[in-house]
């Protein structure tokens, strides 16, 4: 591509929020208003192929922030959570890792943070135990290091845990010894270890609330 100069900057009235680029007095693109202030658009600038390629990679990555930002409204994710949406969202890797990093810096994603709150919500809400809950928050791309953060910051008493969740399990007498099989399958899945399970139940039996 030749040098070639930006003639005008029009805002057509069925684009809301677009701005058409003219160079050379020929419609060259059209990019988002957020973009063109984000590329530093104006009349007169000269573009030749590697100046074009700037403002081609400026309003992809001002695409993308806006679909992060789009993406985060409904709710806190992982670094990797983001990264992937993007790429499905049909961004190239480059643009969502450099997106990923943006939203990073500004405080939006932030894995740590997130890790903590799911932690807490899994452990106290649903009322997982440790394996369950790492392993819910490895499936969100959070790393083994903040993980381990998240468990070592948690204040749950899991043997309480254990016990609302047989509790809640309880249908019917449960001296059957393959009724207690079930129920400690059960409070396993959910990421309780045996010891925690064992101790749990004990206590409960002592206080006859197994057979309640």
């Amino acid at each position: 591509m030749t040098s070639s100069k930006i003639t005008a900057l029009l805002q057509p009235p069925d684009k809301k929020g677009r701005v058409d680029v003219y160079a050379d007095g020929e419609y060259l693109m059209s990019v988002s208003e957020d973009a063109a202030l984000e590329a530093k658009l104006r009349v007169g600038m000269v573009l030749d192929s590697d100046a074009l390629s700037e403002v081609e990679h400026s309003v992809s990555l001002t695409r993308a922030k806006n679909k992060a930002y789009s993406y985060l409204s409904y709710g806190d994710m992982s670094e990797r959570q983001l990264f992937q949406k993007l790429c499905r969202g049909g961004f190239e890797d480059s643009i969502a890792a450099e997106c990923v990093g943006k939203m990073r810096e500004m405080g939006f994603v932030d894995d740590a943070r997130y890790a903590a709150s799911l932690a807490d919500s899994l452990a106290n809400s649903r009322l997982y135990g440790p394996r369950r809950i790492e392993q819910e928050l490895y499936r969100r791309g959070i790393d083994s290091e903040t993980a381990k953060e998240a468990l070592d910051g948690l204040e749950t008493d899991f043997t309480e845990s254990v016990k609302a969740l047989a509790r809640g399990r309880l249908r019917r007498d449960m001296s059957d010894p393959r009724e207690i099989q079930k129920l400690i399958a059960a409070l396993v899945r959910c990421g309780h270890d045996y010891d925690t399970i064992k101790s749990s139940l004990s206590e409960m039996t002592d206080e006859e609330e197994i057979y309640e």
